[in-house]
C-alpha cells in the first residue's frame, strides 16, 4: 500500500488544477455533484488499462451523463448498506442512550455516575467498532458495484467475504489514513476563503478510489478472485482489463 501516493497522484497529472477546479464546481452542485465526481474517478481508475497518474483523464462537463451513470450504482449500493447498517445498529445505541439519559441527570450518587460513565464508555467503543465495520464491509461492496456497475451484483457475499479475510488490517489503516488526510485538506482548503473546501473534497475522493484500486490489487495478489468487469466500463475500442 502506498498511501501518500493515492494524495501525490492527483496533482501528477498537467491539468490537476483545472481538473480540481471543475470537480470543485461539481460538488457544489446538490446531490449529483458527488455522484458525478465519483463516476469521474471511476473513469480515472476502472474504465481504462493506462494507470499512470500522468495520463489521468481530464474532468469533461461534456461526459456528465456518463460520470453520472458510472457513480450511481456505487452511490445506491453504498446508501442502501449503510441505511441498514444504521438501522441495525440503533437497535443497540437508542437503549443503551435512554439508559445514560436516564441515569445522568435523576442519581447524582457514585454509583450512579459509574454507571452513567461505563455506558458512556460503552457507547463509545461501539461507535467506533460501528464505524470501523462499516468500512470494512464498505469497501469490498463499493468496488464491486464500480467494477459491475450493477446493483445487485454488488451483493456477492462470497466475495464480500474473501475480500474482507484478505485485506481487512489494510483497509482499516486506509480508512484511517483517508479520515487524517481528508481533516488535513479540508483545513487547507478552508484557508483559501473557505470555497477551497470544495476543491479539497476532489482530492478526498481521489485519495479514497486511489485506496480502494490498491486494497482490489492486493486481494488479488493474495489470491482473491477478480470481479467481472462491466462492458459500460471499456475505453472506447479498448477493453479495461483488472
Amino acid at each position: 500500500m502506498n498511501y501518500t501516493a493515492s494524495v501525490s497522484d492527483f496533482f501528477k497529472s498537467p491539468k490537476w488544477m483545472m481538473n480540481a477546479l471543475l470537480g470543485g464546481l461539481c460538488v457544489i452542485i446538490p446531490f449529483v455533484g458527488q455522484i458525478t465526481l465519483k463516476g469521474w474517478l471511476i473513469t480515472c481508475f476502472w474504465g481504462r488499462d493506462d494507470e499512470r497518474p500522468e495520463t489521468l483523464p481530464d474532468f469533461d462537463f461534456n461526459n456528465f451523463g456518463k460520470y453520472l451513470e458510472r457513480g450511481l450504482w456505487p452511490f445506491l449500493v453504498t446508501f442502501v448498506s449503510a441505511l441498514v447498517m444504521t438501522v441495525a445498529a440503533c437497535v443497540v445505541i437508542v437503549p443503551v442512550s435512554m439508559m445514560f439519559t436516564l441515569l445522568a441527570p435523576n442519581d447524582h450518587s457514585s454509583a450512579a455516575g459509574c454507571a452513567a460513565a461505563l455506558l458512556g464508555s460503552v457507547l463509545f467503543v461501539f461507535y467506533v467498532v460501528l464505524v470501523v465495520g462499516m468500512m470494512v464491509l464498505l469497501t469490498p461492496l463499493t468496488i464491486r458495484a464500480s467494477l459491475t456497475q450493477d446493483f445487485a451484483q454488488s451483493f456477492n457475499f462470497a466475495f464480500i467475504k474473501r475480500f474482507i479475510a484478505l485485506t481487512w488490517k489494510e483497509t482499516i489503516i486506509a480508512s484511517l489514513f483517508l479520515f487524517v488526510a481528508g481533516l488535513v485538506l479540508t483545513a487547507v482548503g478552508a484557508l483559501i476563503l473557505c470555497v477551497g473546501i470544495y476543491f479539497a473534497t476532489v482530492v478526498v475522493y481521489f485519495c479514497w478510489v486511489h485506496l480502494q484500486k490498491q486494497l482490489y490489487r492486493l486481494y488479488l495478489s493474495r489470491g482473491g478472485e477478480p470481479v467481472p468487469v462491466s462492458p459500460k466500463l471499456h475505453d472506447i475500442g479498448a477493453p479495461a482489463t483488472m
